[in-house]
Protein backbone atom coordinates (compact mmCIF):
# COMPACT_ATOMS: atom_id res chain seq x y z
CA UNK A 1 0.00 0.00 0.00
CA UNK A 2 1.32 3.12 -0.79
CA UNK A 3 -0.32 5.79 1.58
CA UNK A 4 0.05 9.07 -1.40
CA UNK A 5 -2.08 7.16 -3.41
CA UNK A 6 -5.13 6.74 -1.09
CA UNK A 7 -7.93 9.44 -2.10
CA UNK A 8 -10.76 9.41 0.33
CA UNK A 9 -14.08 10.72 -0.95
CA UNK A 10 -18.22 10.22 -1.06
CA UNK A 11 -19.05 7.88 -3.25
CA UNK A 12 -22.26 8.50 -5.90
CA UNK A 13 -24.29 5.88 -8.14
CA UNK A 14 -21.00 5.16 -10.58
CA UNK A 15 -19.18 3.80 -7.88
CA UNK A 16 -22.48 1.05 -7.04
CA UNK A 17 -20.16 -1.82 -9.13
CA UNK A 18 -17.12 -1.62 -6.78
CA UNK A 19 -19.00 -1.18 -3.81
CA UNK A 20 -20.86 -4.45 -4.39
CA UNK A 21 -16.78 -5.92 -5.47
CA UNK A 22 -15.51 -5.24 -2.06
CA UNK A 23 -18.57 -6.47 -0.10
CA UNK A 24 -18.36 -9.50 -1.92
CA UNK A 25 -14.45 -9.84 -1.61
CA UNK A 26 -15.09 -9.00 2.12
CA UNK A 27 -17.68 -11.45 2.80
CA UNK A 28 -16.06 -14.21 0.75
CA UNK A 29 -12.67 -13.94 2.81
CA UNK A 30 -15.03 -14.61 6.36
CA UNK A 31 -15.32 -17.79 7.69
CA UNK A 32 -19.22 -19.08 7.52
CA UNK A 33 -19.35 -18.39 11.56
CA UNK A 34 -18.32 -14.96 10.62
CA UNK A 35 -20.03 -13.85 8.01
CA UNK A 36 -23.22 -12.33 10.11
CA UNK A 37 -20.61 -9.72 11.21
CA UNK A 38 -21.61 -7.95 7.89
CA UNK A 39 -24.81 -7.42 6.90
CA UNK A 40 -25.37 -8.29 3.47
CA UNK A 41 -26.75 -5.16 1.53
CA UNK A 42 -28.28 -5.65 -1.61
CA UNK A 43 -27.80 -3.26 -4.78
CA UNK A 44 -30.96 -1.69 -3.99
CA UNK A 45 -29.78 -0.79 -0.40
CA UNK A 46 -26.54 0.62 -1.62
CA UNK A 47 -28.08 2.70 -4.47
CA UNK A 48 -30.92 4.30 -1.37
CA UNK A 49 -27.64 5.54 0.59
CA UNK A 50 -25.69 6.84 -3.47
CA UNK A 51 -28.86 8.30 -3.63
CA UNK A 52 -29.73 9.54 -0.23
CA UNK A 53 -29.84 13.33 1.27
CA UNK A 54 -29.36 11.95 4.74
CA UNK A 55 -27.62 8.72 3.94
CA UNK A 56 -23.96 8.66 2.55
CA UNK A 57 -21.23 6.63 1.48
CA UNK A 58 -18.00 7.27 1.63
CA UNK A 59 -14.82 5.25 0.04
CA UNK A 60 -11.29 4.97 -0.19
CA UNK A 61 -9.35 4.41 -2.88
CA UNK A 62 -6.00 3.18 -3.63
CA UNK A 63 -5.03 4.71 -6.89
CA UNK A 64 -8.76 3.54 -9.02
CA UNK A 65 -9.25 0.63 -6.24
CA UNK A 66 -11.57 0.79 -3.80
CA UNK A 67 -10.44 -0.18 -0.22
CA UNK A 68 -12.81 0.41 2.03
CA UNK A 69 -15.99 2.00 2.46
CA UNK A 70 -18.84 2.73 4.85
CA UNK A 71 -22.26 3.75 5.13
CA UNK A 72 -22.98 6.57 7.52
CA UNK A 73 -26.33 8.68 8.15
CA UNK A 74 -27.36 12.26 9.24
CA UNK A 75 -30.88 12.06 9.66
CA UNK A 76 -33.31 14.65 10.01
CA UNK A 77 -36.29 14.60 13.05
CA UNK A 78 -38.90 13.84 10.28
CA UNK A 79 -37.30 10.27 9.73
CA UNK A 80 -37.03 6.94 10.84
CA UNK A 81 -33.69 6.05 11.64
CA UNK A 82 -31.84 3.02 12.17
CA UNK A 83 -31.47 1.94 15.88
CA UNK A 84 -34.46 3.94 17.17
CA UNK A 85 -33.27 1.30 20.42
CA UNK A 86 -30.50 3.54 20.95
CA UNK A 87 -30.30 6.80 22.98
CA UNK A 88 -33.73 7.74 21.67
CA UNK A 89 -33.66 10.62 23.87
CA UNK A 90 -31.07 12.60 21.41
CA UNK A 91 -32.79 14.14 18.41
CA UNK A 92 -32.14 12.83 14.78
CA UNK A 93 -30.87 16.10 13.74
CA UNK A 94 -28.15 15.87 16.53
CA UNK A 95 -26.91 12.29 15.47
CA UNK A 96 -24.37 10.59 12.83
CA UNK A 97 -24.74 6.82 12.60
CA UNK A 98 -22.16 5.13 11.48
CA UNK A 99 -23.32 1.97 9.86
CA UNK A 100 -21.52 -0.95 7.78
CA UNK A 101 -17.80 -0.45 7.73
CA UNK A 102 -15.97 -2.37 5.61
CA UNK A 103 -11.82 -2.71 4.67
CA UNK A 104 -10.42 -4.99 2.32
CA UNK A 105 -8.59 -7.84 4.46
CA UNK A 106 -5.17 -6.87 2.18
CA UNK A 107 -5.54 -3.60 3.91
CA UNK A 108 -6.44 -4.44 7.57
CA UNK A 109 -3.97 -2.42 9.97
CA UNK A 110 -3.48 0.26 8.00
CA UNK A 111 -5.83 2.48 10.73
CA UNK A 112 -8.31 3.08 7.69
CA UNK A 113 -11.80 2.39 9.84
CA UNK A 114 -10.22 5.41 11.84
CA UNK A 115 -9.31 7.51 9.49
CA UNK A 116 -13.09 7.28 7.71
CA UNK A 117 -14.51 7.60 11.37
CA UNK A 118 -12.41 11.16 11.64
CA UNK A 119 -13.40 11.99 8.31
CA UNK A 120 -17.03 11.74 9.08
CA UNK A 121 -16.86 13.21 12.16
CA UNK A 122 -15.54 16.56 11.17
CA UNK A 123 -18.25 16.29 8.05
CA UNK A 124 -21.10 15.89 10.95
CA UNK A 125 -19.44 18.67 13.26
CA UNK A 126 -19.48 20.93 10.41
CA UNK A 127 -23.51 20.09 9.59
CA UNK A 128 -23.99 20.76 13.59
CA UNK A 129 -24.01 17.26 14.93
CA UNK A 130 -23.31 16.67 18.48
CA UNK A 131 -23.28 12.89 19.04
CA UNK A 132 -22.03 9.55 17.59
CA UNK A 133 -23.39 6.32 17.71
CA UNK A 134 -22.66 2.70 15.92
CA UNK A 135 -23.33 -0.77 16.73
CA UNK A 136 -21.40 -3.65 16.53
CA UNK A 137 -21.59 -7.71 16.68
CA UNK A 138 -19.81 -8.48 20.01
CA UNK A 139 -17.49 -11.18 18.51
CA UNK A 140 -16.46 -8.81 15.80
CA UNK A 141 -13.78 -7.66 18.39
CA UNK A 142 -11.96 -5.47 16.00
CA UNK A 143 -14.12 -3.75 15.00
CA UNK A 144 -15.12 -2.94 18.43
CA UNK A 145 -11.27 -2.11 19.49
CA UNK A 146 -11.09 0.22 16.39
CA UNK A 147 -13.93 2.11 17.19
CA UNK A 148 -12.57 2.64 21.29
CA UNK A 149 -9.43 3.74 19.54
CA UNK A 150 -11.70 6.58 18.24
CA UNK A 151 -12.91 7.34 21.47
CA UNK A 152 -15.96 6.31 21.85
CA UNK A 153 -17.49 4.38 24.40
CA UNK A 154 -19.58 1.04 25.14
CA UNK A 155 -22.70 2.24 27.14
CA UNK A 156 -25.55 -1.06 26.05
CA UNK A 157 -24.84 -4.32 25.39
CA UNK A 158 -27.42 -5.82 24.49
CA UNK A 159 -29.53 -8.31 21.50
CA UNK A 160 -30.41 -6.38 17.73
CA UNK A 161 -34.42 -6.44 18.13
CA UNK A 162 -33.86 -7.37 14.58
CA UNK A 163 -32.28 -10.53 13.91
CA UNK A 164 -31.53 -11.59 17.43
CA UNK A 165 -27.62 -11.01 17.39
CA UNK A 166 -25.68 -10.30 20.23
CA UNK A 167 -24.30 -6.62 19.85
CA UNK A 168 -22.52 -3.83 21.33
CA UNK A 169 -23.33 0.18 21.07
CA UNK A 170 -21.33 2.52 21.45
CA UNK A 171 -21.44 6.56 21.34
CA UNK A 172 -19.23 9.80 21.39
CA UNK A 173 -20.48 13.74 22.08
CA UNK A 174 -18.78 15.01 19.05
CA UNK A 175 -19.66 18.70 19.80
CA UNK A 176 -16.29 20.49 20.11
CA UNK A 177 -17.86 23.63 21.30
CA UNK A 178 -15.51 25.62 24.14
CA UNK A 179 -16.69 25.23 27.67
CA UNK A 180 -18.66 28.18 29.08
CA UNK A 181 -18.47 27.19 32.58
CA UNK A 182 -15.30 25.57 34.59
CA UNK A 183 -16.65 21.57 34.59
CA UNK A 184 -16.54 20.83 38.12
CA UNK A 185 -14.19 17.78 38.89
CA UNK A 186 -15.01 14.52 38.66
CA UNK A 187 -13.97 11.01 40.32
CA UNK A 188 -14.11 7.42 38.48
CA UNK A 189 -14.29 3.81 39.54
CA UNK A 190 -12.43 2.16 37.04
CA UNK A 191 -12.80 -1.85 36.27
CA UNK A 192 -10.11 -3.72 34.21
CA UNK A 193 -11.41 -6.76 32.33
CA UNK A 194 -9.14 -8.81 31.20
CA UNK A 195 -9.25 -9.97 27.24
CA UNK A 196 -6.08 -12.12 26.87
CA UNK A 197 -4.86 -13.64 23.60
CA UNK A 198 -7.75 -14.75 22.05
CA UNK A 199 -10.58 -12.85 22.82
CA UNK A 200 -12.81 -14.98 19.89
CA UNK A 201 -12.89 -17.84 23.13
CA UNK A 202 -14.19 -15.43 25.51
CA UNK A 203 -17.12 -13.69 23.79
CA UNK A 204 -19.68 -15.57 25.51
CA UNK A 205 -18.45 -14.41 28.93
CA UNK A 206 -17.38 -11.58 27.92
CA UNK A 207 -21.02 -10.57 26.68
CA UNK A 208 -22.05 -11.46 30.47
CA UNK A 209 -19.80 -8.97 31.75
CA UNK A 210 -20.01 -6.42 29.90
CA UNK A 211 -23.47 -6.09 30.38
CA UNK A 212 -23.30 -6.32 33.91
CA UNK A 213 -20.60 -3.63 33.97
CA UNK A 214 -23.43 -1.70 32.41
CA UNK A 215 -26.24 -2.64 34.64
CA UNK A 216 -23.83 -1.03 37.75
CA UNK A 217 -23.50 2.02 35.20
CA UNK A 218 -19.65 1.82 34.01
CA UNK A 219 -18.93 2.50 30.37
CA UNK A 220 -16.41 0.68 28.37
CA UNK A 221 -13.66 3.50 27.36
CA UNK A 222 -10.24 2.40 26.37
CA UNK A 223 -7.97 -0.60 25.42
CA UNK A 224 -4.61 -1.34 27.18
CA UNK A 225 -2.73 -2.93 24.97
CA UNK A 226 -0.11 -3.53 27.67
CA UNK A 227 -2.32 -5.49 30.19
CA UNK A 228 -4.73 -6.80 27.05
CA UNK A 229 -7.41 -5.18 28.96
CA UNK A 230 -10.55 -3.21 28.35
CA UNK A 231 -10.91 -0.46 30.69
CA UNK A 232 -14.30 0.70 32.52
CA UNK A 233 -15.30 3.95 33.69
CA UNK A 234 -17.94 4.70 36.19
CA UNK A 235 -18.50 8.24 37.49
CA UNK A 236 -18.91 8.63 41.01
CA UNK A 237 -18.14 10.23 44.62
CA UNK A 238 -17.37 7.06 46.25
CA UNK A 239 -14.68 4.31 46.26
CA UNK A 240 -15.43 0.72 43.68
CA UNK A 241 -16.90 -1.60 45.70
CA UNK A 242 -14.01 -4.24 44.74
CA UNK A 243 -15.88 -7.23 47.10
CA UNK A 244 -19.38 -6.81 44.71
CA UNK A 245 -16.92 -7.69 41.27
CA UNK A 246 -15.84 -10.51 43.23
CA UNK A 247 -19.03 -11.99 44.70
CA UNK A 248 -20.89 -11.56 41.04
CA UNK A 249 -17.40 -13.18 39.05
CA UNK A 250 -17.67 -16.10 41.85
CA UNK A 251 -21.14 -16.97 41.82
CA UNK A 252 -22.56 -20.03 40.65
CA UNK A 253 -24.90 -17.50 38.35
CA UNK A 254 -22.16 -16.65 36.59
CA UNK A 255 -19.73 -20.00 36.74
CA UNK A 256 -22.57 -21.70 34.95
CA UNK A 257 -22.72 -19.01 31.77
Amino acid sequence: MNKKHLIVKKLDINNLPDVMKLQEKIIQGLHPDEQHFILHRTEADYIKSLNGKSSNILGVFDEDTLIAQTVYCMPQNDEIRDMPEFKPEIENKDLVLYEAILVDPAYRGSSLMKKMLEYIENHAIDNGRTHSIIQIAVDNPASWINALHHGMSITKVDTDPNDGVKVIYLEKKINHKPETKKPLPQTFQNYSMYLGDNIHTKIPTLFNKMQYLIQKGYHGVSLDKETKSLIWEKKSNTRTNVLDFNLFWNSKKVSSL
